[in-house]
Formats: C-alpha cells, sequence, structure tokens
C-alpha cells in the first residue's frame, strides 16, 4: 500500500508518524479524490493510518479509499468570518484522531508547503506540542509512476491526440478560439465516453493565436483566427486524476521566413531534449540539450522557462528540466517536453509532448505530427 511506503519514507526522516494535507498527496496515499479541496482532507501516516474528511464527502471516499479508518467533520459548525474555518474544523478532528491513537510524545512530521503560517500556529497550539516540518516525502514516490498511473495518462495522451486533429483542423480563417475550444473538448469527451466509459475524465483545451501566441500562458477568447495567424494547441484529459499534455504550434496561411526558422530551431530544441532523454541523466542535462540549440541560433533571451516538468496527479510537479535540477531520471517518470521561443512581431513557436522515461530512452506517448507541412492549415 502507498500509505506504508509513506510512512516508511516518514521514518527515514526521523518521525513517528506524519500529517499529508497537499491534495495530491492525499489522493496518491489513499485513493480518494475530493471534487474540490475547499473543505480539507488530511491523510494522517501511523501504523495505523486515518483518513479526515468532510462529513459529505463519506459516502464517496468509502467507495474509494484503500484507507478504511475514515472519520468525518461536519461544516455545520462554520462560524462565518469571525468563528472556525473548514481547516480548523479538519485539524480539530485531526488531532482528536492523534491522541485516540496514543502519538502525545512521538514525533510527528507535517509538509510545511502545505500549511499556512495561519495554520501551522492553529495546528501547533492545537497539539501543544511543536511538530517537525518534513518536506518532500509523498512527492518524491509520486515521480516513478506504478502501471496503472502508467495507464491512466497513455489514456490521457490518447484522447489529446484526437482533440488536437480535430482542433487542427478546424482552425480556419474566422473560427474563434472559443469555438476551436469547444469542439476539441467535445472530441475528447466523446471518444472517452465510448472507450473508457467507466472512468473519470474531463478534458482541458487552450487554442491561443495571434499576437497571444507570445505569451507562454494565455487564454482562449472569442478572438477569430487571421489567415496569417499562428496558433498554439493545446489539449489534455485528466483521466481519474492524472494529467497529460499535448501542444502544437501550427500556422493558418504560409509562414513568414522568420517564423519559418523560428519554428524549425524550436523543432530542433525540442528533438535534442528528446533524443537527451534516459535513465541516469540529470534532468538539467535534459534543459541544457534544449536550451543549447536555441541560444545557438540567439535566441536565448526569448527561451523565457524551464524546458519541461513531471505530469501526474499535478499538471506541473517534480522533476523538472530546468538548469538547476539535479534530480537523475529513472524509467517510469513522466515529463512534459516544451522548450519555446517568444518573439514580439513574429510569434510563440512551442511544442509539447507528454513522454514516460524507459530503461533504455523514452516512450513518446503524444504522437500528434511535428512538422511545417503537416502544421499548415490552408
Amino acid at each position: 500500500m502507498r500509505f506504508e511506503q509513506v510512512l516508511r519514507s516518514a521514518r527515514d526522516e526521523a518521525v513517528d508518524a506524519m500529517i499529508v494535507l497537499a491534495p495530491a498527496n492525499t489522493y496518491f496515499v489513499s485513493g480518494f479524490r475530493a471534487i474540490i479541496y475547499s473543505r480539507p482532507v488530511v491523510a494522517l501516516m501511523w501504523d495505523e493510518p486515518a483518513l479526515i474528511i468532510p462529513e459529505l464527502e463519506e459516502a464517496h471516499a468509502r467507495g474509494r479509499s484503500v484507507i478504511r479508518n475514515i472519520r468525518t467533520y461536519s461544516d455545520m459548525a462554520l462560524g462565518g468570518l469571525t468563528g472556525k474555518s473548514t481547516f480548523q474544523l479538519a485539524i480539530d478532528l485531526t488531532v482528536e484522531v492523534m491522541r485516540e491513537l496514543g502519538l502525545r510524545g512521538r514525533r510527528i512530521g507535517f509538509e510545511p508547503t502545505s500549511f499556512t503560517v495561519d495554520g501551522h500556529a492553529y495546528l501547533t497550539e492545537a497539539w501543544g506540542k511543536p511538530l517537525v516540518p518534513v518536506k518532500g516525502v509523498v512527492e518524491r514516490l509520486r515521480t516513478i509512476k506504478d502501471e496503472e498511473e502508467l495507464r491512466l495518462i497513455r489514456i490521457g495522451a490518447e484522447l489529446a491526440e484526437h482533440g488536437m486533429r480535430i482542433e487542427v483542423d478546424g482552425s480556419v480563417p474566422g473560427a474563434t478560439e472559443i469555438e476551436i475550444m469547444a469542439h476539441g473538448n467535445a472530441a475528447m469527451l466523446e471518444l472517452a465516453a465510448r472507450r473508457y466509459p467507466d472512468l473519470h475524465i474531463t478534458s482541458g483545451s487552450r487554442p491561443v493565436s495571434g499576437e497571444k501566441s507570445v505569451l507562454p500562458h494565455s487564454i482562449p477568447s472569442g478572438r477569430r483566427l487571421g489567415s496569417r495567424d499562428i496558433v498554439i494547441h493545446g489539449t489534455g484529459c485528466v483521466v481519474e486524476g492524472y494529467y497529460s499534455e499535448d501542444e502544437r504550434t501550427i500556422f493558418v496561411g504560409a509562414p513568414t521566413p522568420q517564423q519559418e526558422r523560428l519554428f524549425e530551431i524550436m523543432v530542433r530544441a525540442q528533438q535534442a531534449a528528446v533524443d537527451a532523454i534516459r535513465p541516469g541523466v540529470r534532468c538539467k542535462e535534459i534543459d541544457r540539450a534544449a536550451r543549447s540549440v536555441i541560444d545557438d541560433a540567439g535566441y536565448g533571451a526569448q527561451f523565457t522557462h524551464r524546458t519541461g516538468h513531471g505530469i501526474g496527479i499535478d499538471i506541473h510537479e517534480a522533476p523538472y528540466f530546468s538548469a538547476s535540477d539535479e534530480t537523475v531520471l529513472q524509467p517510469g517518470m513522466v515529463m512534459s517536453v516544451e522548450p519555446g521561443i517568444y518573439v514580439e512581431g513574429a510569434g510563440g513557436f512551442r511544442h509539447s509532448d507528454t513522454i514516460i522515461v524507459t530503461k533504455d530512452g523514452c516512450d513518446v506517448l503524444t504522437k500528434f505530427p511535428k512538422n511545417l507541412a503537416a502544421l499548415r492549415v490552408a
């Protein structure tokens, strides 16, 4: 069980028990995923683990959680702006369970990145003794995906490919970003319903065009595509809580010579990164492989983000293809590969693929064409 792995890892950090609060981490250790987390979920890692959840989630949690000791709190006791919050109600119950389990006098770890200053102060006061901040215990375990996790991510990538085909074909002059997004999302969800009716799946499409393409992150709008536009398409599905990512840069009509050159530099940079991925290589070396291509072409200043990131329960999670990440790649890691170039007046240029690190390289899950001829829409 994952909660047993987490407890062993926590004890390697010299704590006896561990309070897990981050939503992605509580899902990982318990198998229960809430729709929203405004009412906190807390997983208490101990010889007899416990899951603290809001009362309205009880039926859902009992059907999903591998942690069988489930305790619930009611939000009927909320006191508005001056009374107790849902966080405080969850912590009150957590402390009650800790006392019931005999944890007084034990070294209790907690995730410092999941607590606000006020939240940590409330927990410490409620428990009555200091707690030990322990970073990255669950996140380290999440970096290597098991076969079921990989299956879900592969399904998401398959659906993303289908959505990408629909979106690229629909990127004609006069079409709006929102219309294209709607068609891509509908296509992914319709296929999901036919092929995977028993899975919980949501979709996420985000085509951005023209002058907006120079923004590494942007939101689709009612902007209509013009006859010489660049469009960066991003499709993906969340399958039982696991993300995938597929991005392509396309041209509506013929690119200018400058745009064609920038596109080709980006494609070479991404391929250099993919070619460098294998077990034993440090993440920063993958970033260097892509960045050196763009630097050598004179556009280093226009590559303003890392080359990629881990993908799993979070769309962005450790490790990272960044200049400072010393993480050594291992089989089972799932990453994005997405170097980009953003030049005012010319446009943005980025492909992104979801890959799995294998024993001798990587498996690229998103196989949509990357060459200019395939990505030019007449």
